[in-house]
């Protein structure tokens, strides 16, 4: 009897402690994307949202406020996308996953879904669905890399990005046409100022924090929004702080006009909220010195908010709005952050943006802003106006590029079949530029914008010269000489 009575409570025992794992833990999960994500206590308290799909899941917290895309490579190395999925505040449908052949599809319901495709460097975007609008990967065109096509049953353009499920973000994907070429726009406006806070030609992501810093120093240190102590905003109620007996990850530095060292951090405030801030170097064991050497520069370029939008510090996980940013509301660009989000500067006062007090950089949706330009120029416009050849250096707007004095263009590629004139069209113009702004080397008087037809965007500096006229980038720049090429186009 007490042999059997031991058995029972052997049989109880075990069957409380696997209730208390599975109430703990209780992710629904499967093979090698379970052995992994039992492996630490973060996800203690998440569940399955969507059904997994081999090495992908949605996961979601207990509390209803936070997904996440989980994914285990095959190095069981488990990488976790929150932008890649929608959150609970955005109310949508629980998400469909399938893997099949490499390809991974995101599906909500039955009008939107993303698929992506399995390279070596991990997963890129093929196809886009969004109702009646779609974006799909495509080949170079004849010189020109546009990487997407987008279009909808009226109106098609293409979409030159990079996009990749670690840096996806669907809540600030395109719907339309008129959002991609408003993105693209801003992406030629600040070519020179792509990933300004580092990370490369492919810019920062969940899978590339930036350098790793663990300076293993007792207490905190204080973080501020912008490199500028006490003159400037800082988060959780004008508490934040990084511990300094932890891991952080350095994105870049900055030495300001006081001299002031300071390093822009990437650190964790908890499995669902991460934060950008700025802290002193010493205070978190790096040297002065190399803050000199390694100083980030910064465009100052004036944006304005063409539809009600926000400003957050963490724009890779939580997206978390600091701050409201009404449609209007004019703030200093300085830079892009990646293809989503710009780094802007703004002053804040009773926490508006408004008004003077303490100094804001944060990050705004790329799509929700425009630029501020300065006053078309028509006399530089008249000047410009005729048939361009490239003559030296590199192509800006193409090797041959006609302006029209009624504002229209034609460019094409020098060697497009028969030698014709001009592959896209598009219009054209000319405003004064401000040198203060940083946006190219030379500084010129002027800068032009040419919109093509087909969505895409050029904005360059010019400088008329002896010969022709120049136009430049961040770095480079191509000399322009007058040419007889009649003003001939082909239909696209």
């Amino acid at each position: 009897m007490k042999k059997h009575l031991a058995t029972v409570l052997v049989l109880i025992l075990a069957a409380l402690a696997l209730c208390g794992g599975a109430s703990a833990n209780s992710w629904g999960l499967t093979g090698t994307l379970y052995r992994v994500v039992e492996q630490s206590k973060a996800w203690d308290n998440y569940t399955s949202l969507s059904s997994q799909a081999d090495c992908f899941a949605v996961m979601c917290d207990y509390g209803d406020y936070h997904n996440a895309l989980f994914h285990v490579d095959k190095e069981d190395r488990l990488h976790v996308y929150t932008t890649a999925v929608y959150q609970p505040k955005d109310k949508r449908a629980v998400p469909d996953l399938t893997l099949e052949g490499g390809w991974l599809t995101i599906r909500y319901g039955e009008n939107e879904s993303y698929t992506f495709c399995e390279t070596d460097g991990g997963y890129e975007l093929l196809q886009a669905d969004i109702g009646d609008f779609y974006v799909e990967v495509l080949a170079g065109d004849e010189g020109y890399d546009w990487h997407y096509a987008a279009g909808d049953t009226e109106d098609d353009v293409v979409f030159p990005v990079a996009i990749t499920l670690d840096t996806f973000n669907i809540s600030l994907f395109p719907h339309s046409c008129d959002e991609v070429r408003d993105i693209n726009h801003m992406h030629a406006l600040f070519d020179s100022g792509r990933h300004c806070l580092g990370g490369g030609a492919a810019g920062y992501s969940p899978d590339s924090r930036g350098e790793l810093q663990q300076p293993k120093m007792k207490g905190t240190a204080p973080v501020y929004s912008a490199p500028y102590g006490r003159k400037a905003w800082r988060a959780a109620k004008g508490k934040a702080a990084v511990g300094t007996n932890g891991s952080m990850w350095v994105l870049t530095r900055y030495t300001n006009e006081n001299n002031e060292a300071y390093a822009c951090i990437r650190y964790d405030v908890s499995e669902r909220t991460q934060r950008i801030g700025w802290a002193l170097c010493r205070d978190i064991g790096l040297p002065e010195t190399q803050a000199n050497e390694q100083s980030a520069l910064f465009m100052q370029v004036p944006v304005r908010a063409s539809a009600e939008t926000f400003l957050t510090d963490d724009p890779d996980v939580s997206q978390y709005a600091q701050f409201t940013v009404p449609k209007g509301t004019e703030l200093t660009c300085l830079g892009l952050y990646n293809d989503y989000y710009a780094y802007v500067a703004a002053t804040e006062k009773n926490g508006k943006l408004t008004g003077k007090g303490s100094t804001v950089w944060g990050f705004v949706p790329v799509r929700d802003l425009q630029p501020v330009s300065g006053k078309q120029q028509a006399k530089a416009m008249k000047q410009a106006a005729g048939n361009w050849y490239l003559d030296a250096g590199g192509s800006m707007a193409g090797d041959i590029l006609v302006l029209n004095a009624d504002g229209s263009f034609v460019s094409g590629m020098a060697g497009c079949p028969d030698e014709e004139a001009a592959e896209l069209e598009g219009v054209w113009s000319v405003t004064e530029y401000d040198p203060a702004e940083g946006l190219y080397w030379n500084d010129p008087a002027y800068q032009i914008t040419l919109l093509y037809r087909n969505g895409s965007a050029k904005v360059c500096g010019l400088t008329f010269t002896d010969d022709g006229l120049s136009l430049t980038s961040g770095e480079g720049g191509g000399a322009y000489i007058r040419s007889d090429i009649p003003q001939e186009t082909e239909e696209e």
